[in-house]
């Protein structure tokens, strides 16, 4: 729900600039890049039940954080800062969250179903993005105090605490036991790195998206950019749903080159159409091949692993799209601060184009790797 309102609240009604509205999307990134490590040893230490539980609750805390920001609108800088913290908190709960559903749901159906494990968390997630979007444009649109981000921030909350609630009557699963030392962080960060960064370089696409449709509508004196967001969160749900199955069938890397090819088509169909149509076709298609990437890539980064770390794996692979959602806030605010929004989305599409190099060359070198065998 936040993805859309926060830029325009931070940039229409605290007065703001496209960089600053462009990193109060992105700061949440931060919590998640801060807490990854942490909840990924909690995982492979304590379970994920608990993991997702305290995500949840965090949650709802950034969901209070929002509210209390409408009460210090006069106080532009106070209510940033509050904004920040709130945002801050979702970040960090989508670490303890998300990596302790995907890893909850692998010890439950094994680690030869964690394909369709990620997708299916992948299509929950941006589903929400989908009907949350929309929605969260609409109450940012009543009147009186139920508009800006309180409605928004209270039904947060609500949904926060009620999933929290929901997840504690669930059976936790123990930990994998292992007779194996678990790797150190920097072991595990290593065997991660080469796929986190073509995940990282995908996520481009999706951060000019999430921090600068909204503005990029309003820029136009365009109506409709939810709906922009919208396209992008359910052509990335359909993907999951209809290729579900190609990963396990093409392997990870052929999925996410040909994801690639067509995510740097749709940023280039924004970048050069300047045309509502074309921006809405653009969005879906971005979100038609940001869709796979997550798991085609990161199915790949926990075999590099034992059971016993694969929580700390996990949570590594995603720093890497916590690193990039955040860079890509104000990085290409500063693009379009100097060159505009046609830079904008063409540098995002140069970023997918350096991810099919990257992801092409790990391919190349998975299939052609020496095996030694002793004499």
């Amino acid at each position: 729900m936040p993805f859309a309102a926060v830029p325009l609240y931070v940039h229409q009604q605290l007065g703001y600039n496209s960089v600053v509205a462009g990193m109060a999307v992105s700061i949440a990134y931060i919590g998640t890049f801060l807490s990854r490590p942490g909840a990924g040893k909690w995982i492979d230490t304590k379970g994920a039940k608990s993991s997702v539980v305290i995500g949840l609750i965090v949650s709802a805390c950034g969901g209070l954080f929002t509210l209390g920001s409408s009460f210090f609108i006069a106080q532009p800088l106070t209510a940033l800062f509050i904004i920040i913290l709130g945002r801050f908190c979702m970040g960090a709960s989508e670490s303890w969250a998300s990596t302790g559903t995907n890893l909850w749901n692998i010890s439950r159906v094994g680690v030869e179903n964690a394909t369709q494990v990620i997708s299916w968390n992948g299509v929950t997630s941006y589903g929400g993005m989908a009907i949350g979007a929309p929605l969260g444009i609409f109450l940012s649109r009543l009147p009186g105090f139920w508009g800006g981000l309180n409605s928004i921030a209270i039904l947060t909350t609500i949904l926060a605490a009620a999933g929290a609630l929901l997840a504690s009557t669930y059976q936790n699963i123990p930990p994998t036991p292992s007779s194996e030392p678990r790797l150190s962080f920097t072991k595990v960060f290593m065997r991660v790195l080469p796929t986190g960064a073509g995940l990282g370089l995908a996520t481009i696409g999706f951060g000019s998206i999430q921090a600068f449709m909204a503005l990029y509508f309003v820029f136009n004196n365009w109506n409709g950019s939810a709906y922009a967001i919208s396209l992008f969160g359910g052509c990335f749900v359909l993907i999951r749903f209809i290729f579900k199955s190609s990963i396990d069938r093409y392997g990870g890397y052929i999925v996410a080159i040909v994801s690639l090819c067509v995510e740097t088509f749709g940023l280039c169909l924004i970048a050069f159409t300047h045309s509502i149509i074309g921006t809405y076709i653009g969005a879906g298609l971005t979100g038609c091949g940001f869709s796979l990437m997550y798991p085609a890539l990161g199915i790949i980064a926990i075999s590099t692993v034992g059971a016993e770390n694969r929580g700390s794996a996990l949570a590594f692979f995603s720093l890497f799209l916590d690193i990039a959602l955040f860079i890509a806030g104000p990085l290409l605010g500063f693009i379009h601060l100097h060159w505009g929004y046609y830079w904008l989305f063409l540098s995002s599409a140069v970023f997918t184009c350096a991810g099919i190099i990257l992801t092409s060359i790990l391919h190349y070198q998975s299939k052609h790797r020496t095996i030694v065998t002793p004499n």
